[in-house]
């Protein structure tokens, strides 16, 4: 089992599926980001079942949500409700898919399966920034009691918050996606996707 991290924070970050592991035990709710979609899932109902197949190696408990570059608010606004719901505070994961790369993934891609790859995420900038946007967004409706590596995600993002559409076009993932798909997951709307239920009642 992964050692419990960042414990006593409400608001939390890691990266992929292994920092979910670390972080997620104890919250009430998982920001899974992923802004730009992989080059094997560029149509919806495929990148659907990604994203809930990687909902499903969350551990058990919180509800995961979908973050991106258009719905912090609305993340923020459902932190709100929970807490609204709970009498108590919502103790929140955000955590950033970036970009894995493995040898011989090639050909799994070209035939529309996902790779085996272990979860060593490479850094994606547009995740940091769009979780970074969370955090931001938490802050400003008074959750912003925020882990070391949250706080350093949310200044990334304030930081360069009038760049943030065009580091995101200029990025490394943008150059593998066809420039129409980028545009796509930059324009999403500010709906918030929810890709498992909660199966607490804590």
């Amino acid at each position: 089992m992964a050692a419990r991290t960042q414990e006593k924070y409400q608001v939390r970050f890691a990266w992929g599926t292994g920092g979910a592991a670390r972080i997620a035990p104890g919250t009430h709710l998982v920001v899974w980001v992923d802004v730009l979609p992989a080059s094997a899932a560029h149509d919806g109902p495929a990148r659907r079942r990604a994203l809930r197949a990687v909902a499903a190696q969350v551990p058990d408990g919180p509800e995961v949500v979908l973050g991106h570059l258009g719905n912090a608010t609305a993340v923020a606004e459902r932190v709100t409700r929970l807490q609204a719901e709970r009498g108590d505070r919502c103790v929140v994961a955000i955590v950033a898919a970036g970009r894995h790369h493995a040898p011989g993934d090639d050909a799994a891609e070209a035939a529309g399966e996902a790779a085996d790859v272990p979860d060593a995420p490479d850094f994606a900038v547009e995740d940091l920034l769009a979780a970074g946007a969370v955090v931001d967004a938490l802050a400003e409706v008074g959750i912003d009691h925020t882990s070391p590596e949250a706080a350093a995600a949310c200044a990334a993002y304030t930081g360069l918050r009038r760049a943030v559409k065009h580091l995101v076009s200029a990025s490394e993932a943008a150059a593998a996606l066809a420039p129409a798909d980028v545009h796509a997951a930059l324009a999403v709307d500010g709906q918030l996707e929810t890709l498992r239920e909660s199966s607490s009642r804590a």
